[in-house]
């Protein structure tokens, strides 16, 4: 099988650099950073170590990949500190609560320091006995050490103020020198506001050294860097480890384009990955974007919640146990990834090493649902592109990686040039992503270098927010303003904090707005150090049966098409069937089984097409749908018939005036065919002839069309509907009600075009009156016409035509769809358009 990555071997990896330009105020080692190169088996200890000492007062900035064993090389030197250096005491910050106790194990046992020596800062005010001033090794998290009290209190525990207080009083008093770890920085950012900054000062006469490491830094990462630096003296360190990719170190990865508008605990393609991977006797792992899907998944009312809890017995609940962002109570946080647990939930996307033997890694993306005009809701991955990297990175053994993700927006393949792609590397990324795209927006993706990022901020920054206020800033700084509320804009730097990553991924879709495609390009470029791009399903496969179509579109419409029904009060019938089917067509590959063999089902496939138009009436139309019958019924597989078709077209006709509407040349040519089957219906209800003899009366038509029973304008009238519905009608044209196949050839010559219009003729009587073609002798009666005996269908009554406003409508184009596409190109451009605008006056 192709793959597009194939086609990138040794493609540069683009990373988040730190350099020295980025801290002018400060003193970086040398002005020069350190290039490292992991040893043969992907490790970057050997060489960190010959670059650090131990006694030297600075903030070291450590910039590797993941999987290069950032964590073990800073445990490491952990071990020397404790070893070589006993007048130093290690602080550890870690961005959650949930990882405490992994680091305290951890630093326990690979680097054989006793127990005794770490103390876990979670015990405070569980275990009052502990003397944890006389504990060399210290684990908080980063909001402890700031004083960061969360959302819902004005300041921590006061158990918390008096450990930080006593520890610190304790290493003043005894000529203690602290060394600081900041591991997995990048999940601890949103921490660092200006007004806990002041706590880290408590520690500025005894700090000796921070260690700051990440495998992706960001802006924001940047000015927390300052933040930690300026404690060790403004001298910073840094070391950046190159990305080299280690082939038999790779993940497979596999990615599911999925089109749901939002992703359940029933979603057939999830159910069916966790299938097949139960099937390989796989351990799972299950990432999950949100909470509430995690939970969905874990219940044993769930179909995937009953096949991991057969498989693996129970599942490990690995979601927040936070309430408004604060635990309740003082307990010890329970919900931790087990490598030896079947886990889903949302909090392993970072700091969690899953090593895991036959083991395969689902991660649900956020799905199109969660995509907001002026916000996202992606849950754990509303932090940007970034997230998408640590989730990856949790995988660190060879197994697979499974990721389920909406379809990504369409990509300016042009700007690809700046990513260092060649032509034909271009070429293959349009191939295979043309693929993958979807069809719901115009919206375009450019191709964005990380190093553009702080340009991007700041000019939003200069231009947009201080620049719309910068005279009035001017005069008020001005102004005497002793003992008044202080007035200061925020500087650049604080914006770059606070929001600069919001902004960047809420308004740059390569950034992290359409993760999808950030997300595709990169497994497509060969971006993704720990796991390489190993299979595509592009389009899920979506299984009817004969017999039960109306069943299962039933319960895919819930699962897929919530959009479509949002849109139905907006749009008229015709609009909401062509999005409907062309999202079927276009997203999922569908099969249907007769007897035991599942087939391909191909547009216009007669079975398909003729239940799928009338499960869109009875969606759209609900209970208000005119043949009731068919509402009624929905379950079951009913029949649309070709003279419930044509006497809904001709009544939907029957309202337009050509000359009025600006339709396309074929959409006024189908128009046309229907007002001629108006016409042609009425001339044969004139025809009807009566019959009486004795006590026998009835009306009649003759079943063949005998000479002279249509004058030439009408004969003329039925060749010219005949030819107008084959090339205008999609259903007649493709034969979904049988008209062509009885229309027995297309030749133009005399006798055939007789044939063609006595076909005609036969099939409209049929389709516009009741009839009853057998008489008491069991064979059509036959009466006297024209001197000649012929056979007859006895007309029971006439076909009604129905309410123009309750039937299946593929004659009139939406109005907003006709405006759009002449103003505009498009209605999705449209859509973008109002989007834009929207955006940029606030509302």
């Amino acid at each position: 099988m192709e793959l597009p990555n194939q086609h990138f071997q040794d493609f540069p990896i683009e990373f988040k650099e730190i350099n020295p330009s980025d801290f002018p105020e400060f003193e970086v080692e040398n002005n020069e950073k350190i290039i490292i190169e992991p040893n043969a088996q992907g490790f970057i200890n050997d060489a960190f170590q010959t670059h650090i000492v131990l006694r030297h007062k600075n903030t070291v900035v450590v910039n590797a990949s993941v999987g290069q064993g950032k964590s073990t090389a800073i445990i490491r030197t952990i071990e020397k500190y404790y070893n070589e250096h006993p007048d130093t005491v290690i602080v550890v910050a870690s961005p959650y609560v949930s990882l405490v106790k992994q680091y305290c194990d951890d630093i326990h046992f690979k680097a054989n320091i006793p127990e005794s020596q770490i103390f876990n800062y979670g015990k405070i005010g569980r275990e009052l006995d502990i003397d944890y001033k006389t504990r060399r090794i210290h684990v908080a998290t980063v909001n402890a050490l700031l004083g960061n009290p969360g959302d819902n209190a004005f300041k921590n525990s006061d158990e918390k103020r008096q450990y930080l207080n006593t520890l610190i009083s304790h290493c003043t008093t005894n000529n203690l020198k602290v060394v600081f770890i900041y591991d997995e920085i990048h999940d601890a950012i949103q921490n660092f506001k200006e007004e806990f900054i002041f706590n880290l000062w408590k520690w500025k006469d005894i700090i000796l050294k921070n260690y700051i490491l990440s495998a992706t830094y960001n802006e924001a990462s940047k000015v927390v860097i300052e933040y930690l630096s300026e404690l060790t003296d403004k001298k910073i360190q840094i070391i950046e480890s190159k990305r080299i990719v280690f082939p038999d170190k790779q993940s497979r990865l596999y990615l599911h384009y999925n089109p749901a508008l939002n992703y359940k605990a029933t979603n057939p393609e999830l159910i069916q990955i966790v299938k097949n991977l139960i099937r390989a006797d796989k351990m799972i792992d299950i990432l999950c974007y949100s909470k509430k899907l995690a939970k969905n998944i874990m219940s044993e009312e769930s179909e995937i919640g009953k096949l991991l809890i057969d498989k693996y017995g129970e599942i490990n609940d690995c979601t927040s146990e936070l309430e408004d962002n604060s635990r309740q109570g003082n307990e010890e946080p329970k919900n931790i990834y087990d490598n030896n647990k079947c886990n889903v939930g949302t909090n392993f996307k970072t700091g969690v090493s899953i090593i895991k033997s036959n083991h395969a890694f689902i991660i649900i993306m956020p799905p199109e649902g969660t995509k907001m005009k002026f916000s996202n809701y992606f849950g754990i991955f509303s932090d940007g592109i970034n997230s998408v990297i640590q989730a990856l990175a949790r995988q660190r053994t060879r197994e697979e990686i499974h990721i389920l993700l909406p379809e990504p927006y369409k990509f300016n393949y042009s700007s690809l040039t700046n990513s260092g792609c060649n032509e034909h590397q271009i070429s293959i990324f349009k191939k295979f992503y043309d693929e993958v795209v979807t069809y719901r927006t115009t919206n375009t993706i450019d191709y964005l270098k990380l190093n553009t990022q702080d340009d991007l901020i700041s000019r939003y920054y200069n231009e947009e927010l201080y620049g719309h206020v910068s005279n009035e800033i001017t005069h008020i700084n001005s102004l005497e303003r002793q003992n008044l509320a202080p007035l200061r804009y925020p500087p650049y730097k604080q914006f770059k904090l606070n929001r600069g990553e919001e902004y960047l991924s809420s308004k740059f879709y390569f950034f992290g707005k359409d993760i999808s495609s950030y997300l595709t390009y990169c497994a497509f470029t060969n971006q993704f150090v720990n796991c390489r791009l190993t299979g595509l399903n592009t389009r899920p496969v979506l299984y009817f049966e004969e017999g039960k179509i109306q069943r299962n579109l039933i319960r895919l419409f819930e699962e897929y098409f919530k959009d479509e029904e949002n849109l139905m009060p907006h749009f008229n019938f015709n609009h909401f069937y062509i999005e409907t089917r062309t999202k079927l067509f276009n997203s999922f590959k569908l099969k249907i089984k007769s007897d035991v063999v599942w087939n391909d089902i191909n547009p216009y496939n007669r079975i398909f097409e003729n239940q799928l138009i009338r499960f869109c009436a009875n969606q759209y139309f609900k209970d208000n749908y005119y043949y009731s019958r068919s509402s009624s019924n929905r379950l079951r597989d009913i029949e649309y018939t070709r003279d419930t078709y044509f006497l809904e077209c001709i009544s939907v006709a029957n309202t337009i005036d050509l000359n009025e509407v600006n339709y396309s040349e074929e959409q006024k040519n189908k128009i046309k065919a229907y007002q001629n089957l108006n016409s042609i219906r009425n001339v044969l209800i004139q025809k009807i002839g009566t019959h009486s003899r004795g006590s026998t009366n009835f009306s009649y038509l003759p079943i063949k069309l005998l000479e002279g029973f249509l004058n030439p304008i009408e004969r003329s009238l039925f060749d010219e509907t005949i030819t107008l519905l084959i090339e205008s009608d999609d259903f007649v044209k493709n034969d979904i009600f049988n008209f062509r196949r009885n229309i027995i050839s297309t030749d133009s010559s005399a006798s055939t075009l007789h044939k063609k219009v006595e076909s005609l003729y036969k099939m409209l009587v049929d389709d516009f009156f009741e009839i009853q073609e057998l008489g008491e002798s069991g064979k059509p009666p036959r009466i006297i016409i024209n001197e000649s005996k012929e056979s007859v269908k006895r007309i029971i009554s006439i076909k009604v035509l129905p309410d123009p406003s309750r039937v299946i409508d593929t004659l009139q184009a939406d109005p907003l769809i006709e405006f759009a596409n002449q103003h505009h190109e498009s209605f999705e451009a449209y859509q973008d358009k109002i989007n834009r605008l929207l955006t940029n006056t606030g509302y």
